[in-house]
């Protein structure tokens, strides 16, 4: 079960779900030298997809999860990969790396949770044994270190973590374009709020300019505007 599921998302992630992405930028917006952030990286598909788009971009990559760093490596040279997480405050956490690395996150699994039960019985995304303490970092103090004064595109997709994301961003958001995240329509994790992001979102001025729905699984990938 676990096999056949994996297979069908990968080949709808590829070939459905990014070419929509894709193409909606490649034709709305133009960005030229833009600084980009992909916080949640896993193998850098979306990276590769900015990459494609705007050769002249420079993309930085978060992804804690060690094992996947070889994927994103092949996309360019010119990507920066960091082994740590972003968040709310600056500090060491526990990391779970969940059976399947889609799912490993800094967030609790909600284990009430019906679609959780669901997931579980597909493709078994209960937490692994494995834990590690990894590095977090507000995105307001990376930029400050590294000198980057402001974001073109924002991509979040941290399992339930998204607002946290969003919260160590309170200077940097004022200087971010457009951002990209995912939007949980489940309660798989404990500490997430869809309507805490979407208010959060809405407060620092960005409006929702369109919504790519990932069909099955609950979830949609939502683009946002500065205005």
């Amino acid at each position: 079960m676990k096999i056949i599921f994996l297979f069908f998302y990968n080949f709808f992630e590829n070939f459905f779900h990014l070419v929509r992405i894709k193409k909606f930028i490649k034709k709305n917006i133009h960005l030229t030298n833009p600084t980009i952030f992909d916080i949640g990286a896993h193998k850098g598909k979306l990276s590769k997809m900015f990459h494609e788009v705007y050769e002249d971009s420079s993309i930085y990559c978060f992804e804690p999860n060690i094992f996947l760093h070889k994927y994103i490596e092949k996309v360019s040279q010119n990507i920066k990969i960091y082994d740590y997480a972003a968040g709310d405050q600056s500090e060491e956490k526990e990391f779970s790396l969940n059976n399947i690395d889609l799912t490993s996150s800094l967030s609790t699994l909600n284990k009430k949770s019906f679609f959780l039960k669901i997931k579980n019985f597909i493709i078994d995304a209960s937490p692994a044994n494995s834990k590690k303490k990894i590095k977090v970092i507000t995105l307001d103090k990376f930029c400050k270190d590294k000198d980057i004064k402001e974001i073109d595109f924002l991509k979040v997709d941290v399992e339930g973590y998204e607002l946290m994301v969003l919260k160590g961003a309170k200077e940097m958001i004022r200087n971010v374009k457009y951002i990209m995240i995912e939007i949980q329509k489940n309660n798989m994790y404990q500490e997430y709020s869809k309507e805490k992001i979407e208010d959060f979102l809405q407060k620092n001025n960005f409006r929702l300019i369109k919504k790519f729905n990932f069909p099955f699984m609950f979830f949609q990938d939502c683009l946002y505007e500065k205005l």
